[in-house]
């Protein structure tokens, strides 16, 4: 089936000049000492357009497989102009630092801590877990990054994630802002919602959070917004789905979500395989950040199926108790029968989730250490 392109609405210069001036200013109020490039995004940098030109595809089906399972890009032969190993001390959470430091836990007391309500601490920032306590205890709806099971999240509530997570945004900052759009008053959780309100509400939800970037990313999630009101966008990704797995969802959500690339496209992927119905065409996903997290944690695996497998084999719910999620049932390991699979999807990623955040918090060894102390 074809892609349908969502329609982008050309603008008059002028205003796309005064946009432009307005989103600067904006930047420049938003500045929060703590939060600006001391925390780490899920990126480096902010997301190509969806006008970028795409990547090289595989040039076989099995490189193509490949791709899909770890979003992992093939590197060509290293050059005399290749770079040095850098002699500069790693901070505290980095790659290098968390590889070289000894690890006092085992794969299975990592995972099973990892998954377990006692790593929250280590995988997000004390203002997310607080604000997420509030929210989870009030009354209604009620949704967070941390707290809430992935699988509870509907796919454009993804999408929503996706582009405030692919932003370059603090960790901090992404997760806040997911919360304020999600939650009252604002509750933008349809696409319908988000049109109905307008794109100067959704700017105000963006203000609420103190966020960057606000007129840029309203702008964007307006019109991604009203894309998706149209059913036959979303139904249309959901075919890509089922016809071409994660490779197929990540470039529809490039050429269909305005603002975001390859990356949104992949966070999206990773989140969305737990939510029922989309687990038998995606999992098990993991994108090459999320998957290099888990190893740099001290879990070695190779791929997504390997992921699979040691979270099937090595989980022991003795050990884990409970997830920490607002959604008893799954957070106690408590889905049998026909939900078994969608228990096990779920705990795939909140591991990866949850790897993720402790990498970008730089809490690696500390949460070794914890997880050697609770097991031992």
């Amino acid at each position: 089936m074809a892609r349908k392109k969502a329609q982008a609405t050309t603008k008059p210069e002028n205003d796309a000049k005064e946009l432009a001036s307005r989103s600067k200013q904006e930047n420049g109020k938003a500045k929060e000492a703590e939060q600006e490039g001391e925390v780490e995004n899920n990126n480096a940098a902010e997301e190509p357009e969806p006008e970028a030109e795409p990547e090289a595809e595989p040039e076989t089906k099995e490189e193509a497989d490949a791709d899909a399972h770890t979003g992992q890009k093939r590197k060509g032969a290293p050059t005399a102009g290749t770079k040095t190993k850098s002699n500069k001390a790693p901070r505290q959470g980095s790659r290098t630092s968390s590889r070289t430091t000894g690890n006092p836990a085992t794969p299975k007391q990592l995972l099973n801590f990892l998954l377990s309500a006692k790593s929250l601490e280590y995988c997000f920032p004390a203002e997310e877990l607080e604000a997420a306590n509030g929210v989870s205890s009030g009354k209604g709806k009620s949704k967070c990054y941390s707290l809430t099971s992935p699988s509870s999240f509907t796919p454009f509530e993804h999408l929503i994630c996706a582009h405030l997570l692919a932003k370059p945004l603090s960790h901090v900052l992404g997760m806040r802002s997911i919360r304020t759009l999600l939650n009252e008053p604002f509750n933008f959780s349809t696409p319908d919602d988000i049109v109905q309100a307008g794109e100067k509400r959704v700017w105000e939800a963006l203000e609420v959070a103190r966020t960057q970037h606000r007129q840029k990313t309203a702008t964007y999630m307006f019109g991604m917004a009203e894309a998706y009101a149209d059913d036959e966008t979303m139904f249309t990704l959901a075919e890509e789905a089922n016809g071409d797995g994660p490779k197929g969802v990540i470039a529809h959500v490039k050429n269909t979500v305005p603002g975001l690339g390859n990356i949104g496209g992949e966070i999206f992927a990773r989140r969305v395989q737990c939510v029922d119905g989309w687990g038998d065409a995606l999992w098990p996903y993991a994108d090459s950040k999320a998957l290099e997290a888990v190893r740099e944690i001290g879990i070695d695996v190779k791929d997504a199926e390997d992921l699979q497998n040691a979270i099937e084999g090595l989980i022991d719910w003795n050990l884990v108790g409970d997830l920490g999620l607002q959604e008893r049932e799954v957070s106690k390991g408590q889905l049998v029968g026909e939900d078994m699979e969608m228990q096990v999807q779920t705990e795939y990623v909140v591991a990866l989730e949850r790897a993720l955040g402790c990498v970008l918090e730089g809490k690696v060894a500390e949460l070794r250490k914890a997880a050697a102390s609770a097991f031992s």
